[in-house]
């Protein structure tokens, strides 16, 4: 083993052992109002009264010991002034986070900075060698953000640790070595995992940290633009993003196994403009509450590559806090957010080609306001299918946006269910009925298509079904990539309604990589499609039939419209 390594599993033990017997109290539903509000309270306290502050944070987490709340907590007593604070809130985290996770390297860089200001230089090196440690795992040893961390490391290890020296010149080799002919890391391992390049917006301020997954945090900024890679392993399913089952299964990245963040460049913006959004279509995801930017751009990928979409994918992520506890901050930056928003529609509209847009729960809350104050300055874009994915947005707030949302898009589709359990909790803290909660009566409204989805299985929450079920993934390849209407689409089958569209997520409905394939054949054989969709049919052995009997379901359906 490299002595570096050796550093960094000892430190990684150290820390495993002052970590409590049992494992995190992981929350298996959604918080309370009155816990949202004690954290919204620690939040408050913090500029004013830093100390009562932490104190009210060891008695949350005295009733909610969760590992985002305590990586918070850590950087907020780092910005007190309290590192031996930050030090407690950190220890248990080593023993608890997957060797892979963003968040293990993000615990093990604040320790470093704990130690710094205790002056502690050994403890503060160790910890940054076992952030490396986390981070080569994740990224592979030949990943080039890893060069950063390595320069980084040098003067500390001149200075504490020389005789690991020729180790770390030995691993920053390797890194140059590899990225020489300028082939992308992402696919250094045969079996070729497929990336997908994501141009991304966000008005997260940047942490000038070189791993991806750190690039950007929970603080508000200015827009900033790039893109980024993700790779998606070969065996791939549909509506999964591939990770590690844990350290019990695995303690690395494989890009043969698992969706990877694996690179990130920042663009000017002229440049990003240039690249994503001239003649080719674009489609754009914006995420929801409790997510990091790290987790929002594995999603937006993964929906991208399942939906098989055929131009530009795109991504806006605003400073979410990355919590279950964080709900009423991350509420409480839409109209903040709106200017680095329409700024980021202006460029995505720009161009012939056109702009397709999901968002998912309080992301239709960010986008909604950023989208209508620009479509009122820009009454000349348009938008192309707007997919509003469990909506957490007032249903009132929403009947008076429509109007000139309906003016600017070629449709709208909403997507609610009556199993959500975030989008209940929505309703107690706001005191409205949330537009994605197909309880009491679900809004149908003329040049609205509603779908209920209240049939399909979906997480513990109910609240991500839009991406996990391959039934609705291949309702929405239909919509954004066929061009196919609600009445030409398979997954779904008409219920009535008063007013508008209304229709049902069948469970037995067509699944993605079946409308995916139909509509290949009708894209590529056009009126010869049935027939080549029969002779495969024909042709295909006992495992694969009912595949092919769903793809030429599908494609008379369609044909027959």
């Amino acid at each position: 083993m490299r002595a570096l390594s050796i550093a960094c599993a000892v430190f990684a033990l150290q820390m495993a052992a002052l970590a409590p017997a049992l494992g995190q109290d992981t929350p298996s539903e959604a918080p309370s109002v009155a816990t949202l509000e004690r954290f919204a309270q620690v939040e408050a306290l913090l500029a004013s009264e830093p100390k009562a502050a932490l104190d009210l944070a060891d008695a949350l987490l005295a009733e909610h010991d969760d590992d985002d709340l305590r990586l918070i907590f850590a950087r907020a007593a780092l910005t007190a002034g309290e590192p031996a604070r930050a030090l407690t809130f950190l220890a248990p985290l080593a023993g608890r986070l997957a060797a892979t996770d963003p968040r293990r390297t993000e615990s093990f860089d604040l320790t470093a900075a704990a130690q710094d200001s205790l002056g502690d230089a050994q403890a503060a090196l160790n910890a940054r060698l076992a952030a490396y440690d986390t981070l080569e795992k994740r990224l592979g040893p030949e990943n080039p953000a890893l060069l950063a961390r390595l320069d980084a490391l040098r003067p500390e290890i001149e200075a504490v640790m020389p005789q690991i020296l020729p180790q770390l010149d030995s691993m920053r080799a390797v890194v140059v070595e590899a990225n020489k002919s300028g082939a992308p890391s992402s696919v250094r391992i045969a079996g070729k995992p497929d990336a997908v390049t994501v141009w991304y917006g966000t008005n997260r301020r940047p942490t000038g940290n070189p791993d991806p997954a750190q690039a950007y945090g929970s603080e508000r900024g200015d827009l900033s633009v790039g893109k980024l890679v993700v790779t998606i392993p070969p065996n791939h399913f549909a509506g999964m993003i591939e990770r590690p089952g844990g350290w019990l299964f695995t303690d690395h990245l494989d890009p043969n196994e698992h969706v990877v963040l694996a690179e990130i460049e920042q663009m000017g913006r002229e440049a990003f403009a240039a690249g994503c959004c001239e003649a080719e279509d674009r489609l754009l995801f914006v995420h929801g509450y409790n997510v990091s930017f790290h987790d929002g751009a594995l999603r937006a990928a993964q929906l991208s590559y399942d939906l098989e979409f055929p131009g530009k994918t795109m991504y806006y992520s605003w400073p979410s806090k990355g919590s279950l506890y964080g709900y009423l901050s991350d509420a409480n930056g839409v109209v903040s957010t709106r200017p680095a928003m329409e700024e980021f529609l202006e460029i995505a509209t720009r161009g012939s080609g056109k702009l397709h847009v999901i968002a998912h729960s309080m992301g239709n809350r960010y986008l909604l306001e950023a989208l209508e104050t620009f479509l009122l300055r820009h009454p000349d874009r348009h938008i192309g299918q707007l997919v509003l994915a469990a909506p957490d947005v007032d249903r009132a707030e929403f009947l008076a946006r429509f109007p000139v949302l309906r003016d600017h898009v070629d449709g709208v589709t909403l997507y609610a269910s009556k199993h959500d359990l975030a989008l209940k909790l929505s309703r107690q803290v706001n005191g409205g009925a949330r537009l994605g909660d197909a309880n009491d009566q679900v809004v149908t409204i003329d040049g609205l298509d509603t779908v209920d989805a209240s049939l399909i299985e979906a997480d513990s929450l109910g609240h991500s079904y839009f991406g996990d079920a391959p039934q609705i993934l291949g309702d929405i390849l239909g919509l954004v990539r066929l061009g196919w209407s609600a009445d030409e689409r398979c997954s779904v089958a008409p219920r009535a309604a008063t007013q508008g569209r209304l229709w049902e997520v069948e469970p037995d409905g067509c699944r993605v990589e079946v409308v995916r394939t139909a509509g290949d054949l009708m894209r590529v054989y056009g009126a010869r499609a049935l027939a080549e969709g029969q002779r495969r049919l024909d042709a295909s052995p006992g495992d694969q039939v009912e595949f092919w009997q769903g793809v030429m379901k599908v494609m008379q359906a369609s044909l027959a419209q």
